[in-house]
């Protein structure tokens, strides 16, 4: 009990239902409230509406002779006859032609009611006399009948209809008071159990999404049968599993293919240490070095998979190519291999992580190096679109383009240290840049393109879904 009282004040079916009891309760007070001082706070104003309504009614009971004038003795409806007989001292009425002459009377030997020392005046729709002490209450409304005006009047005494606008409004109240009780009581079923029913694919939904884990990952919640108000969440959470589903899978084959390149260096240098007297130093630096280099790599891979580890600001294009040619010329120098950088004039600023700039064109750069002949020449363009690399090496052939972004793939032409990890740390860079990735292969070369949209009006590059790049270490 203890739980469902702690759960119950933030349920929603719960809410919901309290809610719309206090409304109605609310409501039903405020109507009646309404009713009893409409009813108490101006007598006057609700007799003379209710003369207006007997007066209507008397108008719809009037028959008419062939001359046009009403029928004297046609008798009213049984609900007002006895009315009239019964209380004649306090209701009365009388039917009258243009001149003020009676024709129809609830009394004997009646004249037309009038301010005391006055002629009937038709254009006197309201007022009060003083008869027997009595104060009487007096409305006058013409009829009209053809060419012919008639006048009805109807009156009543204060003390009747103080009485009936005490019953009414008791009546009234009492009668709104029972409503609303029934109301809430049928209503708060009602609502109870269409709520249980509208909640419980909710429920199901909550149950379904209890059961996902690790080794179930790839389930979806089900929108089927959901109110459109939840949809939105459940879609998101969709959304999310979809994300947790795909890093899942990236971490799970990152770890896989490390630990394959990992074994064979690892079991070289065990290998080197078991072989008594046979210890080669060098060979172990260069295993530590190629091993080293690959965990370099796998982190920069695993940094580059995450979109938070980016800080986007202006980036200076020009000037990162101008840097990372400076910082790779010492890297050439002893191969022989002269790398050209040429910028246009006026290159707009890119909005991109400048360090993960910097390695996607190192990367570009040192592929290039690499595969370039002695005395070759490593051409960089940037421009206002483009950051174009190409190199005078043996170029890629048709069959490996597919294979360029695949993770510890090497080409035929490959370097031994490599790691097959530098395209695939490339594609990552591009694609949390929302960058495209392309090479081609120039008959005297490969030649690699960075392609970018620069909105000119402020100088300020646009990240835009297509963009073309090709960088990595075959």
């Amino acid at each position: 009990m203890r739980f469902v009282s702690s759960r119950w004040p933030r349920s929603l079916a719960a809410q919901l239902l309290c809610t719309y009891v206090a409304a109605l309760m609310l409501t039903t007070c405020f109507i009646a409230s309404v009713v009893w001082f409409r009813s108490n706070q101006d007598g006057g104003v609700t007799t003379q509406a209710q003369l207006g309504k007997v007066a209507d009614l008397l108008h719809r009971s009037i028959r008419f002779d062939s001359a046009g004038r009403p029928v004297v003795g046609v008798p009213l409806p049984r609900d007002l006859s006895w009315v009239y007989h019964d209380f004649a001292a306090d209701l009365k009425y009388r039917i009258l032609d243009a001149s003020g002459g009676v024709i129809i009377s609830s009394e004997h030997d009646a004249v037309a009611l009038a301010p005391p020392g006055q002629p009937f005046d038709s254009t006197l729709g309201s007022f009060t006399l003083n008869t027997g002490g009595e104060t009487l209450h007096v409305r006058t409304e013409p009829m009209v009948h053809g060419t012919k005006t008639y006048y009805i009047q109807v009156a009543i005494t204060e003390r009747l209809a103080a009485l009936t606008r005490s019953l009414v409004a008791h009546l009234l109240v009492s009668d709104t008071l029972r409503f609303a009780l029934a109301s809430v009581v049928l209503f708060t079923v009602a609502v109870y159990f269409t709520l249980r029913k509208v909640l419980m694919p909710l429920r199901e939904t909550s149950a379904a999404a209890a059961r996902i884990d690790a080794h179930n990952i790839s389930k979806r919640l089900s929108t089927r049968n959901l109110p459109i108000e939840f949809l939105p969440v459940v879609d998101a959470f969709n959304l999310t599993l979809d994300r947790l589903e795909k890093g899942y899978i990236v971490q799970r084959a990152f770890l896989a293919g490390a630990a394959h390149e990992l074994k064979t260096p690892l079991a070289l240098i065990r290998a080197q240490i078991d072989m008594e007297g046979t210890t080669d130093r060098e060979v172990l630096l260069h295993e530590l070095d190629l091993m080293a280099r690959q965990v370099n790599q796998l982190l920069h891979l695993a940094e580059a998979s995450e979109t938070q580890n980016y800080v986007f600001e202006a980036v200076d294009v020009a000037a990162v190519a101008e840097d990372v040619v400076d910082y790779l010329r010492r890297l050439a120098e002893p191969r022989e291999v002269y790398v050209d950088i040429c910028c246009a004039p006026g290159i707009p600023t890119l909005q991109a992580d400048r360090g993960a700039l910097f390695m996607l064109l190192k990367n570009l750069v040192e592929n290039a190096i690499q595969h370039s002949p002695v005395s070759g020449v490593v051409a960089v363009t940037v421009d206002t679109g483009h950051v174009c690399i190409r190199d005078e090496g043996p170029g890629i052939a048709v069959g490996e383009l597919p294979k360029l972004f695949t993770r510890f793939w090497r080409g035929a032409t490959r370097r031994n240290d490599g790691a097959g990890l530098g395209l695939s740390i490339c594609q990552e860079i591009a694609a949390a840049h929302k960058w495209d990735l392309a090479a081609r292969s120039t008959g005297h070369g490969a030649e690699f393109t960075l392609s970018f949209r620069v909105n000119t009006a402020n100088f300020t590059a646009d990240l835009l879904p297509a963009v073309h790049a090709a960088a990595g270490h075959r």
